[in-house]
């Protein structure tokens, strides 16, 4: 797998970080293929419940696709296919990952790093950042798929402002149109509030997580589409899990509980 994406392991915590930083983590097709390896590997093992998603060099977390791969990559016969299955299937991966995912937005958030974002379940970003798709300027399509992820955040107005207006927004704004869930100061402060979130959802109970984590996702769905069923299944395991009498206790003798998902 390429070095331009990497992966690592601390205890729960997995990281996934785009390493392209000379030019501010911009995606390749290569990196789009190690996003579906990376989540493969963190969605089979247990002992990972919360994955960290952030870009290499401290100035960008994702600014778009690499433009300078477009002939190589984009325009071959069924290349541009080839390419969006490839990055829609990287994007599922973390859509539909059953772990936690957290998208730590320090500085420029552009194009594909939007489509990323929005793919993850909380979004914080550092105060110096910026958000923007600069679609209009390539003449780029977005699928169904990728653009209700950003709709099902911020609403349609909002969405034109940025894909059609070509709008860039400052880290609070992106905040007020609830596109990230908190602006962090740079530097240490804002490393230290993502290791903070990171282990305290580590910490917390996985059946719990799961459990809503599908259950907001059915409520986004078509009615039709919706297992209501799965979704009370889900609700009662939680109940009849050694986890929720682990809790109670902990909570009554005044410690942390010790969760093992089951």
């Amino acid at each position: 797998m390429t070095d331009k994406i990497l992966s690592r392991k601390d205890g729960a915590i997995g990281h996934m970080i785009f390493n392209n930083p000379d030019k501010l983590n911009a995606i390749s097709l290569e990196m789009w293929e190690g996003m579906s390896t990376i989540m493969a590997d963190f969605d089979s093992d247990p002992d990972i419940r919360v994955i960290v998603v952030s870009g290499a060099g401290g100035v960008s977390f994702i600014a778009g696709a690499d433009v300078s791969k477009y002939e190589e990559e984009r325009m071959g016969e069924n290349a541009q296919e080839h390419y969006a299955q490839t990055g829609e299937r990287g994007l599922s991966a973390i859509y539909n990952s059953e772990k936690v995912t957290i998208a730590a937005i320090d500085g420029w958030c552009i194009g594909g790093g939007i489509s990323v974002a929005v793919s993850c379940d909380l979004r914080y970003c550092s105060s110096k950042s910026k958000f923007g798709q600069p679609a209009m300027r390539y003449g780029i399509g977005y699928r169904y798929k990728s653009l209700s992820r950003l709709v099902d955040i911020i609403g349609v107005p909002a969405s034109k402002d940025m894909l059609l207006g070509g709008l860039q927004f400052t880290a609070e704004e992106a905040f007020a149109k609830g596109l990230v869930g908190r602006v962090v100061a740079e530097g240490e402060a804002f490393d230290s509030f993502i290791a903070k979130t990171a282990a305290q959802i580590a910490g917390g109970a996985p059946l719990t997580a799961k459990q809503v984590k599908y259950t907001l996702a059915t409520i986004l769905k078509d009615p039709a589409d919706r297992d209501l069923a799965r979704c009370e299944e889900m609700f009662q395991t939680c109940y009849a899990s050694t986890d929720y009498k682990e809790g109670i206790r902990a909570f009554a003798e005044k410690r942390k509980p010790q969760f093992t998902g089951a």
